[in-house]
């Protein structure tokens, strides 16, 4: 009779070299995003992406806002509605180019998004006690 942990061991094996491989794209993708969000923010400081990113990334930098709150839609500063004013307009202009199945799938990645941005953003519902 074969032993079932030597049948598990290999197993074990790939499962842990799997889990360490996305381990480490997990931190590769954490550092080239917040490399690139340092270019951003560098970019932005400069005032080479416009006024109004200028004016975001001093009070991202003082920390009144977040680059989150800017495009979900709780910081509500001149500034930040006009970002996502200019975002909405050049997405447009993107889509008007891609292929339409390229721009369908869009769409419903786009419609996913905003359900997942409404879950994060609505206020949790109280339970109403009926006694």
């Amino acid at each position: 009779m074969s032993d079932p942990g030597a049948q598990a061991d290999p197993v074990l094996a790939r499962l842990e070299a799997l889990i360490g491989g996305l381990e480490r794209d997990a931190r590769a993708s954490e550092r080239e995003l917040a490399d690139s969000d340092r270019e951003r923010a560098s970019a932005a400081r400069d005032g080479r992406m416009g006024p109004e990113w200028q004016r975001v990334q001093r009070r991202i930098d003082a920390g009144e806002t977040t680059v989150l709150d800017v495009f979900s839609g709780r910081d509500e500063s001149p500034e930040a509605v006009r970002l996502r004013e200019l975002s909405r307009t050049n997405l447009q202009s993107l889509r008007e180019t891609m292929p339409p199945d390229l721009a369908e799938e869009v769409e419903d990645s786009d419609e996913a998004f905003d359900r997942m941005r409404e879950s994060v953003t609505r206020p949790p519902r109280r339970e109403v006690d009926d006694a």
